[in-house]
């Protein structure tokens, strides 16, 4: 079997079903419009979000509106929904911190701000219960002035601008990627 570079990916048959924590939504202090990957309203009711796209519907080809709040299904197809945020203007989206693939250097580098959290995010399964450490770092990419200063405040870990024209709202300072 091919290896996709994930390591949460399971070569075996179980749950690719993992959810963002409540504490990463309590950091941010925002609320989102809408998340285009969701699982369904009834299975992540912590998330701050109005409208959930499940999979029956299609978060790549369902239209988004206002601001988005993304947890993709990580593996092959991360690179479409980190392409499709990144020319997206409002939101933001947790990945893995897979700096040396196409689709960060490709896409998420585009994004206005990126924030490496500071240890591994310890996702909640689909049963409810809080799982051990992601197998990578994770990062959350930003787009939008209201995304980018939560991100920065969150106290989640560094953030990296590629753009000085945002304030950065506290007193950590953050690299600028001017140049990119």
């Amino acid at each position: 079997m091919k290896q996709l570079g994930f390591t949460h990916e399971s070569q075996h048959n179980e749950s690719k079903e993992w959810y963002t924590p409540p504490y990463i939504f309590e950091a941010l202090g925002l609320r989102f419009d809408t998340d285009p990957a969701s699982p369904g309203k009834e299975f992540v009711p912590w998330i701050p979000v109005a409208r959930h796209i499940t999979r029956q519907e299609n978060g790549l080809i369902t239209p988004w509106t206002g601001r988005v709040w993304l947890n993709p299904p990580y593996g092959q197809d991360t690179p479409k929904w980190v392409r499709l945020f990144a020319d997206y203007p409002d939101g933001i989206m947790i990945v893995f911190a897979r700096t040396d693939t196409r689709w960060f250097h490709d896409y998420a580098t585009k994004c206005d701000a990126m924030l490496f959290i500071r240890s591994r995010v310890k996702f909640i399964r689909a049963d409810g219960k809080r799982g051990q450490g992601a197998g990578a770092g994770s990062m959350l990419l930003a787009n939008g002035r209201e995304c980018v200063q939560a991100i920065c405040a969150s106290g989640l870990g560094f953030p990296v601008m590629r753009s000085a024209s945002f304030s950065i709202p506290y007193s950590m300072p953050a690299v600028h990627l001017t140049s990119v």
